[in-house]
């Protein structure tokens, strides 16, 4: 098992990136000043114009004499420019574990008998959900970013003309000792792929790559052509350009992976104590909600004795899988109920359910897409920030990181990032809107639910 150490208040600061066209900024100009290595894990890293516009920059820096790995979920990839882009990666000598040229990630992911080390027939549901981004992890500079983004124009708010696809996310950066940790949980990632590799003999591609490496460089490189907006590509050039205002701040912090493969539990266990530590506030932003029994009772522990908890989510029509939000609606009315329990009113403790639509309180049209931020705020003292979803998958299939930190100054600004910017395109939930969402009347939304339903334990 592999949990790691807590550490001091001076051993690493911290910065908010407070949206996605941020959090590229900073990735991209970190990538820039790499001087020994690169390590990039993401669920997805798409082969579109902000996907190509890193990886032109991870070949060049290869070809400086960095190490650079890539590792990326294989069943999320399956775009023909985004397969391509990999196996350009690959042959200018950069290592994309999750991927296999001619689609054959399957032979990686298939339990075999007698050969593969797999004991468990539910392995290919066991997804690595991580992003860690880390630059010169072994060194004094090393410097990390992790949180809810992925790769790809969606994340980092390339066109606004395309509400859909303009997504609200949250990043942090952090510089200091707990950057060794995210280096020793993304190495033993990738040894794991590579371990399943060695596992299967003849069906080990590595060795197939390395011959065909070989062959590229002898006779020349393939040259691969994308298809892009011109205007996208000038945006990206641009974003890239702009330098983020960070506040980096000393936090005393913790960094969690949680690989459910392996029995581990941390961040759920992280979440249950700092909710029932939690004094006055707990603030939860979660794109898919889907709270297990454990959560609501903590959530109405919290209210019972005094605490105000406010949770954002999305709504279906802000949901790239709306049906979650469907299921996990079922749950809202049991969460508001405690806030008719005569404990909770002596104690002044409340809970209220907010779902992100988009659109802000004072404009007549959607401007944005899904939230896809996970975060969470206790007191105003300590934040948790990662890719770790309140939903069954994240508990008990996807791999997950996420970091735990304690600051005033930067969960104030969480805070204050929730309440102006979050909750001003969402809505609240009343007690009239749960009871419907319980018992739905609309035939086609039910049978949407209950369709949701059938594969709540997967979703």
């Amino acid at each position: 098992m592999g949990i790691f150490g807590v550490h001091g208040p001076t051993s690493n600061r911290f910065a908010l990136l407070k949206n996605g066209d941020e959090s590229f900024a900073a990735r991209v100009q970190l990538l820039e000043a790499a001087q020994k290595s690169i390590r990039i894990q993401a669920l997805i890293f798409s082969g579109d114009e902000s996907g190509l516009h890193i990886a032109e920059i991870l070949k060049m820096k290869k070809a400086e004499g960095l190490d650079v790995r890539v590792i990326v979920d294989a069943a999320a990839n399956l775009g023909w420019q985004t397969q391509w882009m990999y196996f350009d990666l690959k042959q200018h000598g950069i290592e994309v574990q999750g991927y296999e040229s001619l689609y054959l990630e399957w032979i990686n992911e298939v339990p075999i008998p007698f050969l593969s080390p797999a004991k468990d027939p539910e392995a290919p549901n066991h997804r690595y959900h991580e992003k860690m981004w880390i630059i010169d992890g072994e060194t004094e500079r090393a410097a990390a970013v992790v949180g809810g983004l992925n790769i790809a124009n969606e994340y980092f708010r390339v066109d606004s003309s395309d509400p859909g696809h303009f997504w609200r996310d949250q990043d942090v950066i952090v510089k200091g000792s707990i950057v060794a940790d995210m280096v020793a949980a993304f190495d033993r990632n990738f040894d794991h792929f590579i371990e399943i590799k060695l596992s299967r003999g003849g069906l080990n591609t590595d060795t197939y790559w390395q011959s065909t490496r070989e062959f590229l460089d002898k006779f020349g490189k393939l040259t691969i052509s994308y298809t892009t907006r011109n205007d996208l590509v000038e945006r990206i050039k641009s974003m890239a350009r702009v330098k983020p205002s960070l506040d980096y701040q000393n936090a005393r912090s913790r960094f969690f992976q949680n690989r459910p493969r392996l029995g581990e539990s941390y961040i759920r266990q992280a979440y249950r104590k700092l909710i029932d530590h939690a004094e006055r506030e707990i603030i939860i932003c979660n794109a898919y909600l889907i709270p297990s029994a454990d959560l609501i009772d903590a959530i109405c522990h919290a209210v019972t004795r005094g605490v105000r908890v406010v949770i954002l989510t999305n709504s279906p029509e802000t949901n790239d899988l709306p049906e979650l939000t469907m299921v996990g609606r079922s749950y809202y009315k049991e969460i508001l109920t405690v806030n008719e329990d005569l404990s909770a009113k002596k104690s002044g403790g409340s809970v209220q359910i907010w779902e992100w639509y988009g659109q802000r309180y004072d404009q007549a049209h959607q401007t944005e897409g899904t939230i896809h931020a996970k975060y969470a705020v206790f007191d105003r003292r300590y934040a948790l920030v990662g890719s770790y979803n309140l939903d069954p998958r994240s508990e008990k299939l996807n791999s997950e990181t996420a970091v735990v930190f304690e600051s005033d100054i930067l969960s104030a600004g969480l805070a204050q990032i929730f309440y102006e910017n979050d909750l001003a395109y969402s809505r609240r939930v009343t007690p009239e809107n749960a009871n419907e969402f319980k018992e739905p009347t609309d035939v086609l939304y039910r049978l949407r639910k209950e369709f949701g339903g059938l594969f709540e334990p997967l979703l």
